[in-house]
């Protein structure tokens, strides 16, 4: 029976077939048993509870093998929030969702979906899920914003254009961004939070590229034993964290470090100059040739009067030849 003011919906989250599954998984998907989540959302929602019981999930599934998690702990509660309730109003506009996972509790805006980075109320979802899954596998021990993000970014899809285009954007705007300014960037409004999503998504998929899908579970584990994160982080992947960030600014295209370049005030005045310098040459080359076709004009000119004054001179008839006596 569906309580008059609230529609609760539980449910298990599909474990996705092993042909789904990343490469380097540890484990089948079989073997892991699927969150569980209680969605939780006031009458006028009921609806948007109904449609988000019937997602896939498959992304958790993802989150899962990425956290390094066999069993996704107790069930986690998802709270769909009107756009008109006070926790709306008092939360930023540019804010879909957000996780506390001390509470095993997720929070949904479903009217502010389609808002970079997630796209839809699924996306929002497994996103957001995401994070409580990571946190139990680091055993609540703190993860740095841009590492947890990143995950629940890889765990949700994979990198497209609009994510390569707004880091290459940053990084011919702003420059390399080091981890301690981004972490800054999650809190700094809408536009600054945008590009740190960006960043920390394709930053950690190119980490799990190079050191495969297990290693996150493995930071996460020694987080887990409060190893500070810059040890957990190499000791799971045999670098400094500091190395593998300055490899994934180098690794840009190098047109984007050239354009980087091309917007420094450095270069702008080099161009500036350049340009100067080439319509101060355009400049004297047009009056140069303008004055050697004065010159040629005034030279055929002189020839044209010698010519005639000749000609008059050689005939006795000509007016004004010095034959022309009376």
């Amino acid at each position: 029976m569906v309580h008059p003011q609230r529609a609760r919906f539980t449910f298990a989250a599909v474990i996705l077939a092993l042909a789904a599954l990343p490469a380097g998984s540890a484990r089948p998907a079989a073997q892991r048993r699927a969150p569980v989540l209680d969605i939780d959302a006031p009458a006028s929602l009921r609806a948007v509870a109904e449609r988000v019981a019937g997602y896939p999930l498959g992304g958790l599934a993802n989150a899962m093998i990425l956290a390094g998690l066999t069993d996704p702990g107790p069930p986690i509660n998802v709270l769909l929030v009107a756009e008109g309730s006070e926790l709306a109003r008092n939360t930023p506009s540019w804010i879909s969702g957000f996780a506390d996972a001390g509470r095993s509790l997720v929070v949904l805006f479903p009217e502010r979906t389609r808002r970079y980075p997630t796209d839809s109320l699924e996306a929002l979802l497994q996103h957001e899920v995401a994070h409580v899954l990571i946190s139990r596998a680091a055993r609540g021990r703190p993860v740095p914003r841009w590492f947890n993000e990143g995950l629940a970014l890889a765990a949700e899809r994979p990198v497209g254009f609009e994510d390569r285009s707004r880091v290459a954007w940053t990084r011919i705007r702003h420059g390399e961004i080091p981890l301690a300014e981004l972490e800054r960037l999650f809190t700094g409004g809408r536009a600054a939070s945008q590009r740190a999503y960006a960043v920390a998504g394709v930053l950690v998929r190119d980490l799990l590229q190079r050191h495969g899908d297990a290693v996150a579970g493995r930071i996460l584990a020694r987080l887990g034993e409060e190893q500070p994160f810059p040890r957990a982080f190499e000791e799971a992947t045999g670098e400094p964290l500091a190395a593998a960030v300055d490899r994934f600014w180098r690794r840009r295209p190098v047109w984007i470090r050239w354009i980087a370049f091309a917007g420094r005030p450095l270069f702008q005045w080099m161009v500036i100059t350049l340009l100067a310098l080439c319509a101060i040459y355009a400049h004297r080359r047009r009056r140069a040739e303008q004055r050697r076709r004065w010159e040629e004009e005034e030279a055929l000119a002189v020839a044209e009067d010698l010519l005639r004054q000749r000609l008059r001179d050689a005939d006795p008839r000509a007016p004004g030849s010095a034959y022309d006596k009376h």
